[in-house]
């Protein structure tokens, strides 16, 4: 038995591991109903884990939504100091936080400042090399950029356990290298399929009346290729954490950041820049070290400013069992027995909006009509039956985007204003037309 195991309960020091990555939408992970890629190691970890079924983020790009999840503060209603710099009290959590990233993007914004410690890992373009040919070896010569970073990220984090207790390790994910194994990519295709793309470099293209459908199927092949290379190297965190005597007292999260359009709305990848599902509906499971015998769902809604105070409650240890503290938080109720915060999911890039409740979601953006003139448009989705956003209904629904186009307003009045107040939902949109 470890000094640290020995040492009385509520008095040993607790540890939390972030992973969070850039493209993982809850279509590439199988216990999310994903159907693209099988992920038996998440899938494990969520058994014993809190499973967030409507973790929505507030914005599109991953430089804000790593600012949502650094400050605590919602994307739109950033807190300013008096010389202007990002503060909030729930970023002293980070001094004693290590982050291990290989996005530049990350490290440059401004709240990677609060970190204790910041490593940047270079990338090895030796990496991107995949097989095209089934007369080639299956595997790459080189760990994939995921599995590098993981490897780096907790080596480093075991020699500075006592003075950095948290480790964030943030990666580019499916904005970085496609560079798994091609035989990967083979693993969703049948005998009479085409063969996936070779390409290295993430897809990102407008879906028009001429693209081949073979094409798409191939792009979200090599897509759910990188998702069970990401879920292959996720094996090595729990025996990594076994070895370090640390796994019963580290909370271990894993969230995406941005999903990655596969032409639902077309477009394959990001240059579309819009606000719909596959974009901002994510996953995130947290697993309060090995305290669940079973894991727990729940169905309301988080975003990713909540995440912070989550973490500083495990690291302040508010209980000699925060576990239970966090599945009573988080025990899944009638929505109307909901927090009013947790009724509601917001999002904006731009001049867009997206607003989500328990039975709808909603988009507003401005659009050129057919003389060029800007004008603004509304789609309404039912949810959750419409999870990917298909069914445009709002011309079906008045009544319910008047409903929500109030709860947009109230939003961006209390973007100014937070002591604004906001009005309850209504049961038309807190329960699901069946």
């Amino acid at each position: 038995m470890s000094e640290q195991s020995a040492e009385p309960e509520g008095k040993r020091p607790r540890f939390t591991l972030i992973v969070t990555i850039e493209g993982l939408g809850t279509n590439l992970v199988g216990c999310y109903g994903g159907a693209i890629a099988p992920t038996k190691n998440w899938d494990s970890f969520a058994c014993r884990s809190i499973v967030f079924d409507q973790f929505w983020t507030d914005a599109l790009l991953p430089a804000d939504v790593l600012n949502s999840l650094w400050t605590g503060t919602p994307h739109a209603r950033p807190l300013e100091s008096s010389d202007g710099d990002v503060e909030s009290p729930l970023t002293a959590v980070l001094e004693h936080a290590m982050l291990v990233t290989d996005s530049m993007d990350a490290v440059e914004g401004v709240s990677h400042e609060a970190f204790g410690r910041v490593v940047l890992m270079e990338h090895d373009a030796a990496s991107e090399r995949v097989t095209s040919s089934e007369d080639e070896p299956s595997t790459n010569e080189h760990p994939t950029q995921f599995q590098a970073l993981l490897e780096a990220a907790l080596g480093e984090w075991a020699t500075q356990l006592d003075a950095l207790p948290i480790l964030w390790i943030h990666s580019k994910g499916l904005n970085g290298p496609w560079d798994a194994p091609y035989a990967n990519r083979l693993i969703m295709c049948d005998e009479e399929d085409p063969l996936p793309p070779t390409e290295c470099e993430p897809a990102n293209f407008e879906v028009t009346f001429e693209t081949d459908p073979d094409e798409i199927f191939g792009w979200a092949c090599a897509m759910g290729g990188q998702a069970i290379a990401f879920d292959d190297s996720w094996s090595m965190v729990e025996e990594i954490l076994g070895q370090l005597g640390i796994e019963r007292d580290c909370l271990q999260i894993l969230a995406g950041i941005q999903g990655y359009p596969i032409g639902e709305h077309g477009w394959i990848g990001h240059a579309g820049n819009a606000l719909y599902a596959e974009s901002l509906h994510l996953p995130l499971i947290v697993r309060p070290g090995n305290q669940l015998d079973v894991g727990v769902r729940v169905p309301f809604m988080v975003q990713p400013n909540s995440l912070l105070k989550t973490i500083a409650s495990w690291i302040g240890q508010s209980s000699p069992s925060p576990a239970t503290d966090l599945v009573e938080e988080t025990a899944p109720l009638a929505a109307e027995q909901w927090p009013l915060k947790n009724q509601i999911a917001y999002a904006s890039h731009e001049d867009q909006v997206h607003l989500a409740v328990p039975a709808w979601s909603c988009r507003w953006s401005r659009i050129l009509n057919h003389i060029g003139q800007a004008e603004d448009r509304v789609e309404l989705f039912a949810t959750p039956d419409d999870r990917w956003q298909q069914n445009e209904v709002s011309q079906r629904a008045a009544s319910i985007v008047d409903e929500l186009t109030v709860l947009r307003n109230q939003w961006l009045e209390s973007v100014k204003n937070p002591a604004s107040e906001r009005t309850p939902l209504s049961s038309d949109l807190t329960h699901p037309m069946r």
